[in-house]
Formats: C-alpha cells, sequence, structure tokens
C-alpha cells in the first residue's frame, strides 16, 4: 500500500489506532504480542510501533483486543460509507471526487484485510501461551496437591471419610463411563458397605449396602449429609466403594491421577490409615497403575482387567487417522481431552492449533514398560513399593467355533482365541511389566467380533465380579 499517498481522512484514522495500539502493547508488555502487530504495521505505516516491551509474559485479554480491532475495522468502513454519502451528496461530482472515494475504498478493504490477519496472528498467539501453560500446569497441580496431602497429615485435618480403613477405587476405560463397574460393583458390594459414584460432572451419588429378610438391598441416599445420618456411616464396618468417573472420557492417565488424588484428599482418604485397592478395566488400568506410582503409599493392591500395558494397535491406528476414527462410521472421540499436556512432544496430538494428550496418544506412544524402566532407574524406592503391591492383571479371552484343518484329520467346534478381540492376552496379562505382576487370571467372555467384542463386557463378567469380591476380602484381612 502506499501510505506516503493516503487520503487524509485514512491517514487521520490510522494515527489514532496506532495510538491505541501503543496503549494496548504498554498495557500488555508482551514481546509476542509485539510482533504480532509489528508484522502487520510494517506493512501498514513502513515502519514498527515505538512502545518499548520488556517481557514475555501474557498479561493481555486476547478478547479485548479482538473487541478493540473490530472497533478499527469499523472506523474504516464508518469512513468509506461517509464519503459514499458525501459523493452522492454532490449534483456534479468530479473526477477528483470520484477518484477520492476510490482510493478511500481501496485502502479501507486493504487495511480491514491486514487488521483481520492482525486478529487471526493474535489468537495463535493465545493459543502458544495456553499450550506452554497447559504443559507446565499437571506438574504444578500435582505438587500442590502433595503439598495439601502433606498439609492434612501434618495437622491432622480429617475429611468426611477419613475413618475408614478398606477402600475400593474403579476406574473405567476410554469411551466409556462408569455404568460398567457401577453393575460390578453392586454384585460386588456386602451388608454395611457404603458405594458413592463420583460422575464426570463432579456430582456425587450415594448408596447403602444392607441386608433385608436375607436379600441384599442398595439404597440410594440423598446427598451427605443423609448418608451421615445412616447406620453403615456410622459404624463404619463395611467397605468404602468408590465409582469414579473420569471428567473426560479419554482424559490422559495422568490427569486422572491428578483428579482422582485430589478428590480423594478432599474426602479425607490420603492418610496414613486408609489403604486403597485399585481396580481398573481397560485404559483405567493404565490410570490405576499411574495413580499408584505417583501415591504408592496409600495403594495396596491394583487388579486390572483388558488393560492394554502395551501400545495398541486399534488405539494407534485411530490416534493417527482421527478424521475417520471420529467419522460418524466408528464414532470415536479421539480429540476428546482434559487440560493435561504431555512434556514429551512424541506423547501429543494437534487439534486447529490445540496440543493436546489424551488416551489415544499415550497407547500410540508409550508402552507402560517405559515408565516403570524410568521409574526404576529414577526412583528405586518407589519402584520396590510397587512389587510389594498386590497387583493382579486379568485377561478376558473368547471363544468361537473354528475348523481347524490338517492332513490327517479335520476338527471343528469351540476355540480358545488369543484376545478379547481388543486387546491380546499378552498386554492384558502386563507382560511389559517385568516382575509386578503376581496373579494373571484369565476369564472367558462373551462378545463377537469387532462390532461387539468381549472387552466391552469384561466388567460385568461373573468370574471379575468374583475376583473383586476376593481382592477386597483377602486385602480387609
Amino acid at each position: 500500500m502506499a501510505y506516503y499517498n493516503r487520503e487524509p481522512e485514512i491517514t487521520n484514522i490510522i494515527k489514532s489506532h496506532e495510538s491505541r495500539a501503543n496503549r494496548i502493547l504498554q498495557h500488555a508488555q508482551s514481546s509476542r504480542l509485539l510482533e504480532a502487530f509489528n508484522k502487520i504495521w510494517v506493512f501498514i505505516e513502513g515502519n514498527k510501533l515505538s512502545t518499548p516491551v520488556s517481557g514475555n509474559v501474557m498479561t493481555f485479554n486476547v478478547a479485548e483486543i479482538k473487541s478493540e480491532i473490530n472497533n478499527w475495522i469499523r472506523d474504516l468502513k464508518d469512513c468509506q460509507e461517509a464519503a459514499q454519502r458525501k459523493l452522492k451528496s454532490l449534483e456534479d461530482p468530479s473526477p477528483e471526487d470520484q477518484s477520492k472515494l476510490i482510493n478511500i475504498r481501496n485502502e479501507a478493504v486493504v487495511l480491514v484485510s491486514r487488521y483481520e490477519s492482525l486478529k487471526n496472528t493474535i489468537e495463535q498467539v493465545e493459543q502458544d501461551f495456553t499450550n506452554a501453560v497447559r504443559t507446565y500446569r499437571a506438574p504444578m497441580r500435582e505438587a500442590l496437591t502433595d503439598i495439601s496431602i502433606l498439609y492434612n497429615s501434618v495437622n491432622h485435618v480429617k475429611g468426611d471419610f477419613s475413618d475408614y480403613k478398606n477402600v475400593s477405587v474403579y476406574v473405567h476405560g476410554i469411551e466409556d463411563d462408569g455404568d460398567g463397574f457401577n453393575k460390578s460393583v453392586r454384585k460386588a458390594a456386602k451388608d454395611g458397605d457404603i458405594i458413592i459414584r463420583i460422575n464426570s460432572d463432579k456430582t456425587r451419588e450415594y448408596y447403602i449396602v444392607e441386608i433385608i429378610n436375607g436379600e441384599k438391598v442398595i439404597k440410594r441416599v440423598e446427598g451427605l449429609k443423609k448418608l451421615k445420618d445412616s447406620k453403615q456411616y456410622k459404624v463404619k464396618a463395611g467397605r468404602l466403594h468408590i465409582v469414579y468417573e473420569t471428567e473426560h472420557m479419554n482424559e490422559h492417565r495422568q490427569a486422572t491421577s491428578d483428579d482422582l488424588a485430589e478428590k480423594l484428599n478432599e474426602m479425607g482418604l490420603m492418610n496414613e490409615e486408609t489403604k486403597i485397592d485399585m481396580f481398573g478395566h481397560s485404559y483405567g488400568g493404565r490410570r490405576s497403575l499411574q495413580f499408584a506410582m505417583d501415591y504408592p503409599d496409600h495403594v495396596r493392591s491394583i487388579t486390572t482387567i483388558g488393560t492394554p500395558y502395551d501400545k495398541n494397535l486399534l488405539a494407534i491406528g485411530a490416534n493417527r487417522a482421527r478424521w475417520l476414527a471420529d467419522s460418524p462410521l466408528a464414532k470415536r472421540h479421539t480429540t476428546d481431552t482434559s487440560e493435561y499436556l504431555d512434556f514429551k512432544e512424541d506423547n501429543r496430538n494437534n487439534d486447529d492449533g490445540k496440543d493436546y494428550s489424551n488416551a489415544y496418544t499415550d497407547m500410540d506412544s508409550e508402552a507402560m514398560t517405559e515408565d516403570i524402566n524410568h521409574l526404576k532407574s529414577a526412583n528405586p524406592e518407589v519402584y520396590q513399593k510397587l512389587q510389594k503391591m498386590d497387583i493382579t492383571a486379568a485377561a478376558g479371552y473368547r471363544t468361537e467355533d473354528t475348523v481347524s484343518f490338517s492332513p490327517y484329520y479335520t476338527a471343528s467346534g469351540k476355540h480358545k482365541i488369543n484376545s478379547d478381540d481388543i486387546v491380546s492376552v499378552e498386554s492384558q496379562h502386563g507382560d511389559v511389566l517385568g516382575d509386578l505382576i503376581d496373579e494373571k487370571p484369565e476369564f472367558e467372555v462373551k462378545g463377537s467380533g469387532v462390532t461387539k467384542p468381549g472387552h466391552i463386557y469384561e466388567t460385568e463378567d461373573s468370574d471379575f465380579v468374583n475376583l473383586i469380591e476376593e481382592v477386597n476380602k483377602k486385602e480387609a484381612e
């Protein structure tokens, strides 16, 4: 643009905009924001803005700045409309009058385009900053939770459930919610137990378990106050079952560990006396193991079924072909994620400028053996605590009708297949975890093919419910 030959009306507007831009930059003191403005201003005025900036932080409100730039765009459009009205008001406009309108119109169009580009650049600055903040937020949050746990311990701060010694926590997998475990826990719970379901929207449901006329009855109690009035809460002779539904279906295991620790601490369960028995299905097993690595002094046992401790081929495919996995046909939610962002760039993905790490990126990039080996070398004390935990990795498998041919005979009938259609038995058994696994049971589960795989029926399988009962009884004793 020939900024040295502008119409006076446009020149005055730009001078006003430059003054307001300098005020914005003076307030923000962000070198990234200054860089964004200067990329545009060299095309507008032929020089950079004069505001000295000494900071690299982002203390500005992007919405407010974009609103200010929209005002600048309106200034230009108003100027264009005023020039057009003035030309129409002339009875016999001269060629110079017509040329002036054309110049104003052309200059306004170009400047509006520059300002729109500036808004897009500022959005990218905001996104880059947000990604950077999210990278560092997780360890800061974990540190604050650790401090809170330590404070409660030193000052003997008690929560509503601090007196419970035996606690079971149930964590679901990806593309799932707490419904599967909710059914299993109801079957496994005993007289005097309490069941708490923590939903993804942070609401809580409370249930008490009692025997009436020889039959197990599970009653919902409306609110914590009424729960405290119940015999089960006052006596505290039973077990506390917590069905934990993650805030995001596919959030990364570290995000679940951080969220769970914060909530359990609020409930008064992160203390020296309470022992937590973790139960995980599918990716919930990875989440449970992560929680145990983060808080080994509070976890007594881990029991998983169908957990892909190794990399998972379906997750790898879904993560790398998200357009297909998220299509109406597959109906996955591969970009559903929490605010957690892994430090390792290989463990991230990107969606319209937003970096994220979730369950899919995790199972694409890492087998759990990598974290275990890092833990063994960096923090052998925690690894030894994991070795002392009772860790059971159950595998679901299916049988199907097959025909076996050989040169000598043909056999048909039910044959065991080495997979539940989603996760191999080897991965479910946690063979990549070295010597951490104590028990590796196998349970036949119903299901068929990829559309209704055995994987989705594992938590409700009667053998696994029996395993929950056995673990809870054994660990309490």
